[in-house]
């Protein structure tokens, strides 16, 4: 079992990440097709702005179908996209301070807060290799985040088997020594 802090550190640290590579594209990026099919990078980076804010909205008390009735991603009036990614992020950090046991609606059902904690850790994993992917730029993921990624998505894989954007690989095609790799495997990222 993963302790609370750690999974709140994998979350700050794989924002962080994300952000990072937000900040390295230039405007022939945007348009680029990703590994999430039919997604561009502008998609990826609005979809991972749009959860954040989701459960951020969730987490402070919001219903679903409120939550859901609100989602926006990125302003499209607003040039900075590394401000709206580094405010979205900022914001759904805070809304996981407090006990991670709560329950809150989501679109899974019913979960609790460390629960929706772990998807966004390996949606961020995930999202950052793939907009890394698509622009061809190496990248390392963070270890720890990627060991707490590795065991959610194992963890998670009926739900991840549910998402149009994951998908998983039989257990015994997953084995490798290479973490991100092994995580990767895990949410059908790399053959």
């Amino acid at each position: 079992m993963t302790s609370d802090d750690r999974l709140r550190g994998a979350m700050a640290s794989t924002m962080g990440g994300f952000a990072a590579l937000v900040s390295v594209l230039e405007p022939q990026h945007w348009d680029q097709p990703t590994p999430c099919p039919g997604w561009s990078v502008f998609d990826v980076v609005d979809h991972v702005v749009a959860g954040e804010r989701f459960t951020a909205q969730t987490l402070r008390g919001a219903s679903l179908a409120e939550a859901s009735e609100a989602l926006v991603g990125l302003d499209p009036q607003n040039p900075d996209v590394l401000a709206q990614v580094d405010e979205a992020a900022a914001t759904v950090l805070a809304a996981f301070d407090g006990s991670l046991d709560r329950i809150i609606e989501h679109r899974v059902g019913p979960v609790s807060a460390r629960r929706v904690l772990g998807f966004r850790i390996i949606d961020q994993l995930g999202h950052t290799w793939d907009i890394a992917t698509a622009i061809g730029r190496q990248v390392t993921l963070d270890p720890d985040a990627l060991a707490v990624g590795i065991d959610v998505a194992r963890a998670e894989r009926a739900t991840l088997e549910q998402s149009p954007n994951f998908a998983t690989l039989p257990p015994d095609q997953g084995a490798t020594p290479d973490p991100q790799t092994a995580f990767l495997r895990a949410i059908g990222r790399a053959a």
